[in-house]
């Protein structure tokens, strides 16, 4: 539901004309993902499963140091953008959002570390509706987002202090000395998490140096769709990190964790990405209302990378509930890689196609790698497993053999 409204959010915006807030909004998020990453690094992952001093110490330094130095980030690059034709308001306002979803992040995890689900699902869509009828009621997109952002955090806050096995809130217990520990506990997930950045992101930067604000408007329209498609799919992956997580700390079951939640995530991914790649000229042209009609091709291409990109995902938030970070890391380094040659391969000629293709082949490429390296991997087991069945059955028939003899 989290993804509908998102998905609604941007369509009607997009359809009330409002290019140039989608075109500040995509921007700022994705230049400021790249300086919150360069300070938090995987910090977001550790918080999610780490033990509690880990975590103790990512939330003093989300507090005291990455987000004040998130505000002055916001505040320069709306003087950088802002000569470049983008709203100032809607700049500082895009901003705000990322701060206040950064801080709200935390209590996220929070209640999906707890196997509060429902609860954690309900705070989200909520203040998503929440924003969409601010929208409605003629507010811009960029305020409207920030209102619910900061809805948000006061949900999660709320519910997280508030019930049976919560703890203090969040602006407690802060210490400088604890904050800067965080910086060498998440080096493990630091190069994961600027992998990740670099793979969402780089796209819509280098699009913006090279594009009008009109053009990225339309482009980062469909890209927050294909985010907020990906964020569907990711939900459904939190279950058996969360559970993996818990098992690794002594927290819950100690047994094998079901395939379940990655077998429905991944069959949902491609049942939406078909969907989606034969309704994309409508929802380009009649429901976001674009006027470019190459649209529905980069919707179309961004959408075929869906199924693929569910199954990278599957495997790095797997290996990163069991504390394998770096196999997860491999994967993400792997994707960036893909992506950064697509987008320096077309340098000279770099347009909205071109950056969803270098998404789409990156993730493809990754994706078809790890299911082939799993399919060895079973033959492998199989393979094994059957000679060592033949094995017992000989040994199984010797004794009777020198028994008959012996007869």
């Amino acid at each position: 539901m989290s993804g509908v409204l998102n998905a609604g959010i941007l369509a009607y915006s997009a359809r009330q004309g409002q290019t140039g807030e989608i075109a500040a909004y995509s921007v700022m998020t994705a230049a400021l993902t790249w300086i919150a990453i360069l300070i938090m690094g995987g910090s977001s992952l550790l918080y999610a499963t780490g033990n509690e001093d880990e975590r103790r110490s990512v939330r003093c330094q989300r507090l005291l140091i990455a987000a004040p130095a998130m505000a002055a980030a916001t505040v320069l690059l709306a003087w950088l953008y802002g000569g470049r034709g983008y709203g100032t308001v809607a700049l500082l306002s895009a901003g705000g959002v990322m701060i206040l979803n950064s801080l709200a992040e935390l209590r996220f995890s929070d209640l999906v570390r707890q196997m509060r689900f429902i609860a954690a699902s309900a705070a989200m869509t909520a203040t998503r509706l929440f924003a969409l009828v601010l929208l409605i009621a003629g507010v811009p997109l960029t305020i409207a987002l920030a209102a619910g952002a900061a809805a948000y955090l006061a949900t999660t806050e709320a519910l997280v202090c508030r019930s049976p096995s919560g703890g203090p809130p969040m602006w407690t217990g802060l210490s400088p000395s604890w904050a800067r520990r965080a910086f060498r506990l998440n080096r493990q997930l630091f190069t994961h998490s600027f992998a990740e950045s670099l793979t969402g992101r780089a796209g819509t930067i280098a699009l913006s140096l090279v594009a009008s604000p009109h053009v990225v408007g339309c482009f980062g329209a469909l890209v927050s769709v294909y985010q907020a498609l990906v964020a569907v799919v990711f939900s459904g992956l939190r279950v058996p990190m969360a559970m993996r997580t818990r098992r690794r700390h002594n927290l819950g079951p100690t047994g094998a964790v079901s395939r379940e939640a990655e077998v429905i995530s991944v069959t949902t991914g491609a049942v939406i990405a078909a969907g989606v790649v034969a309704w994309a000229p409508w929802m380009a042209a009649s429901l976001l209302g674009l006027p470019i009609p190459e649209s529905a091709i980069w919707l179309q291409l961004l959408a075929l990378a869906l199924p693929f990109a569910t199954v990278n995902r599957a495997f790095m938030l797997n290996r990163i509930g069991d504390g394998n970070y770096r196999a997860a890391t491999r994967v993400a380094v792997s994707i960036a890689v893909v992506v950064t040659g697509g987008l320096l391969v077309q340098a000279l000629t770099l347009g909205p196609t071109g950056v969803a293709a270098a998404t789409c082949i990156a993730e493809a490429a990754v994706a078809g790698v790890l299911v082939a390296l799993a399919a060895l991997r079973w033959y492998g087991r199989t393979r094994a497993n059957g000679s060592h069945t033949a094995a017992a059955g000989q040994d199984r028939d010797r004794p009777r053999s020198s028994t008959a003899v012996g007869r």
